[in-house]
């Protein structure tokens, strides 16, 4: 199967992984979650979140009954750990790492938080703890990846680039056909 076919395969959508978050923060501020704290907490109507709780609730993430609080089921407590701590490392590694704008950072991590693999996100908390360490070659990379030229497409003929093909991703955006780039 195609790789971007998968995306609709992965454990939760953006919303659910949301939604699971949600709950868990809400537990953990009042001690409880009902549908309308839900709502107010995502700045949803309570319809909606009562039809995502009888998704996640079908794939066994989370427990109610009509009137009461929500609850986590330990898959669900699990998922919305990962999801939360996957999206404090990327928003790190953007941020701190590649000195991406702090709002820029945050809003990134939140998309993909939930869509990088295990493996994948564990490979870059070690990069990022590494990167933030007080490691000789850690500091030396920090010093000569801040001061290196920020042009991307540096040191290769237009449309020739040897990373990312015959139109280069750094000669895209600097075009501004891809959005802005923000760089501190």
């Amino acid at each position: 199967m195609e790789i971007w076919k998968r995306f609709g395969e992965k454990e939760v959508s953006h919303s659910m992984a949301h939604y699971l978050q949600a709950v868990a923060a809400l537990k953990a501020e009042r001690g409880h979650a009902r549908v309308g704290d839900i709502a107010e907490h995502l700045g949803v109507s309570k319809s909606g979140v009562t039809s995502m709780i009888r998704s996640l609730q079908t794939r066994g993430l989370v427990t109610h009954q009509p009137y009461g609080c929500v609850e986590l089921t330990p898959s669900g407590q699990s998922l919305a750990e990962r999801t939360e701590t996957s999206r404090r490392v990327l928003a790190t590694f953007l941020g701190e790492i590649l000195r991406v704008d702090k709002r820029i950072a945050l809003e990134d991590a939140c998309m993909i938080e939930h869509l990088v693999s295990p493996q994948v996100s564990l490979e870059l908390l070690r990069l990022t703890h590494f990167l933030r360490s007080d490691h000789p070659a850690a500091k030396a990379f920090q010093a000569a990846f801040h001061a290196a030229d920020r042009d991307a497409c540096a040191g290769h003929a237009p449309g020739n680039c040897e990373l990312c093909g015959a139109r280069c991703l750094g000669e895209s955006l600097a075009s501004g056909r891809a959005g802005t780039v923000h760089i501190r």
